[in-house]
């Protein structure tokens, strides 16, 4: 008898199958099967010429964490997030930057190749998890390393954290405090770029979620969410309710689905059908303190 595991990669499987065959977007992307990592290709812009593939392992967390943490995939909305960084709509250069729900971290890893100050990337303190976004983070680096031992890119740098949303960030907080003026309790010493992707899915997390965005924002940082809407509109509806409630001013960016060749199409509600999940659907907004 197959086990709750085997199950769901044989789902994943199939997902990645319909996506080949038939371009029916997979709810989120599994490792290779040959070489146990999932490659990130860098969009097709005319400057990315020195940029290689990523490849990531994927964290596979305990069973009791398995449905909770949601990190075994690759999300559509962790690569929609990823895309913007490295196509600089989301710019990163020079600014610090925290990753939330990291999972295999790959919008954190390519605001390190980007040229971020520095990141920080995050997750729930377990070593399964926490591990593999550090061994992501070191192929990163060797790959970053080579490119400016032949002139291309600069030194920034990166760090892995535990931290459980809606507790003390204060050690976040004192791992760029010596790179501001300010004392490191102070707005203006906090990160420039708050990034998540697909944090949304338990809307009874959301409001540490909003505790940890307000410890951790700089008075004039934003914060950039991307999610998925195949589980529905409602959490994502029920966290910008919640984040305007504490007096966030919301930036609704927009919404796109994912293509069977990685690319991406403008997408609104009106496109939905009637009783289908919006699978490949992505939606972006941002927060930012109200001035």
């Amino acid at each position: 008898m197959a086990t709750e595991r085997e199950d769901e990669d044989l789902e994943d499987i199939f997902d990645s199958s319909l996506f080949t065959l038939f371009s029916i977007p997979p709810i989120g992307f599994a490792p290779n099967s040959k070489n146990g990592y999932y490659t990130y290709k860098p969009p097709l812009i005319h400057d990315n010429i020195n940029f290689e593939p990523v490849k990531l392992k994927i964290p596979e967390p305990p069973s009791k964490f398995y449905n909770t943490l949601q990190a075994q995939l690759i999300w559509p909305s962790s690569i929609y997030l990823a895309d913007l960084i490295f196509k600089e709509i989301i710019k990163v250069k020079d600014k610090t930057v925290i990753e939330l729900g990291s999972a295999a971290g790959l919008p954190g890893i390519i605001s390190y190749l980007k040229d971020a100050q520095k990141v920080i990337s995050t997750d729930y303190p377990i070593d399964e998890v926490l591990n593999v976004l550090k061994d992501n983070f070191q192929r990163a680096e060797f790959s970053k390393t080579k490119g400016a031992e032949e002139g291309h890119g600069k030194k920034c740098e990166w760090e892995v954290l535990g931290h459980c949303w809606g507790q003390d960030t204060s050690e976040l907080i004192r791992s760029i405090s010596f790179q501001s003026d300010e004392p490191p309790d102070t707005p203006q010493s906090k990160f420039d770029v708050v990034l998540a992707a697909d944090v949304l899915w338990t809307t009874s997390s959301h409001s540490i979620l909003l505790d940890s965005i307000s410890a951790l924002l700089s008075k004039s940082g934003v914060v950039h969410i991307t999610a998925g809407l195949h589980t529905g509109r409602g959490p994502v509806e029920r966290l910008l309710n919640s984040a305007r409630e504490r007096g966030f001013q919301v930036d609704y960016k927009g919404e796109v689905r994912l293509r069977g060749d990685g690319g991406w199409d403008m997408y609104d509600e009106s496109l939905a059908v009637k009783g289908e999940e919006e699978r490949g659907v992505v939606v972006w907004f941002t927060l930012q303190f109200m001035e």
